[in-house]
């Protein structure tokens, strides 16, 4: 990564997205899970509660490690990011599980985000865990590099953990103009900070801008061909 200047605001920056982004996602799924978890009137899959459970955990470590930077304990903050990875690890393996039981339920997404199949919404939320994973490991493999490393695991929430929760916030769900407008607004408020603050973007949102101009059109044409609905069977089975 090339030399990247820093900025007085960045620290206030990060913190309040990383606040920002945990509240949003779990006002979303408060929203759908909640309900189901408090009335008890629809039955979830356990797998469904261990997914919720990590990826809970996720928010508040993303949060704390933002806070821990902020006021200077950065050692701290690295001790944690070993942790931080194997917990990312365990969410790759529950996100693809919890997928594939929905799946096998016969979901096929929510209202304002609905495939014709639930092959579709497999692989929206394969495609999801995948970034989600991809950038969590870049970010770690760029660890000795602040201005990348931060960038990278913002990307990897942004990207992979806000959309779904977006898709159910409450004013929200069920309008797909208001989520795709949601979902690309948080997507490029980082490469945006960096375009007021430095009049660039930083080299690590390559992958989150990739993101956004492959993955959406990627699943679309995907999730209904034969070779997909083939290896959507077979994770099912």
């Amino acid at each position: 990564m090339t030399a990247f200047p820093k900025h007085p605001a960045d620290r206030r920056f990060y913190t309040t997205m990383a606040v920002v982004a945990a509240a949003v996602i779990v006002a979303g799924f408060a929203n759908t899970y909640g309900p189901k978890v408090l009335s008890g009137s629809v039955p979830v899959p356990p797998i469904i509660h261990l997914h919720a459970v990590l990826f809970t955990c996720w928010l508040v470590l993303f949060v704390a490690q933002t806070l821990l930077v902020a006021r200077g304990h950065v050692l701290v903050h690295m001790r944690l990011g070993i942790a931080g990875m194997a917990l990312a690890g365990l969410m790759l393996a529950t996100g693809l599980a919890a997928a594939i039981d929905a799946a096998r339920a016969g979901h096929k997404g929510i209202p304002g985000v609905e495939f014709p199949t639930r092959e579709g919404f497999l692989l929206l939320n394969v495609a999801s865990v995948c970034v989600f994973s991809a950038l969590v490991a870049a970010g770690w493999w760029w660890r000795r590099r602040p201005n990348a490393h931060k960038r990278l695991m913002l990307s990897a929430t942004v990207a992979g953990l806000m959309p779904p929760g977006i898709s159910r916030l409450p004013g929200v769900a069920g309008h797909d103009r208001a989520i795709a407008g949601l979902v690309m607004a948080f997507l490029l408020v980082g490469p945006v900070y960096d375009l007021a603050t430095r009049r660039r973007i930083h080299p690590a949102y390559a992958g989150l801008l990739l993101a956004i101009l492959i993955v959406p059109p990627v699943v679309l044409q995907l999730s209904g061909t034969d070779a997909w609905h083939a290896v959507a069977a077979w994770m099912m089975r």
